[in-house]
């Protein structure tokens, strides 16, 4: 990491170099909730924005289910044929949309999500997403491997999921192998997902935490004329 990027000489930046309109966070507690500064600062308005996301997917469901997914492109320079202005993720979050309508669950889904595009020394940028749906509609992922047939098929959460950025990166179903990852928990390592109360603030501080490495300001593409971080509206 660039030091140099955050510091004027042995003074902390305020504002990100690239983007003064973005405050720089330095503090490991944001509104009382911890949160990931082990890779420099992160993006203070990128924060008021997840809590935002967060705080709203709370008043509207009592029970959420939460994932922390990251998007991939194959190898190559895939990215630069069929991605300018992030045009993919919007194109996944609406096909994910349309998958979970689809899927015929007895409660809406309310599917909110916050995202973060990524670019460091690879060909191709990545994203890193928290999803948030109605715990009453999904608690889990389901079966995470392909089907016998080798495509992702399966009517449960994760091959929903699968389908939906296949879709949006226009690339087949049987070759999506390691593209859509969840990863661990910072801290437990278990899969990066949570079923809990929207009145448990415990849970909730840990997924903000969890979620809170979307909003660091390292290997963002900030300057470049790339939108590097949104959310649900409302």
């Amino acid at each position: 990491m660039n030091t140099a990027l955050y510091n004027v000489g042995q003074r902390r930046r305020k504002r990100h170099q690239d983007n003064p309109a973005l405050k720089l966070w330095w503090d490991i507690y944001y509104q009382n909730m911890l949160v990931q500064t082990q890779r420099g600062p992160l993006i203070e308005n990128y924060l008021k924005k997840l809590l935002f996301v967060m705080n709203q997917a709370c008043q509207d469901c009592n029970r959420l289910f939460a994932i922390r997914i990251d998007l991939h492109y194959p190898g190559g320079n895939h990215a630069g044929l069929i991605a300018p202005q992030n045009a993919t993720i919007s194109a996944f979050l609406q096909y994910l949309h349309q998958e979970l309508d689809a899927a015929g669950i007895k409660y809406p889904h309310k599917l909110r999500n916050a995202w973060c595009c990524e670019q460091d020394t690879s060909v191709n940028p990545h994203y890193h997403l928290l999803l948030l749906l109605n715990g009453d509609a999904y608690n889990g992922l389901g079966y995470m491997d392909k089907t016998p047939c080798g495509d992702y098929g399966y009517d449960n959460l994760f091959h929903r999921i699968v389908r939906a950025w296949a879709r949006a990166i226009n690339y087949p179903q049987e070759c999506m192998a390691g593209l859509v990852q969840v990863p661990r928990k910072p801290i437990s390592n278990d899969l990066a997902k949570w079923f809990f109360r929207s009145d448990d603030q415990t849970a909730f501080t840990d997924v903000f935490y969890a979620a809170s490495y979307l909003c660091k300001a390292y290997t963002k593409p900030i300057g470049q004329g790339v939108h590097c971080f949104d959310g649900s509206k409302r």
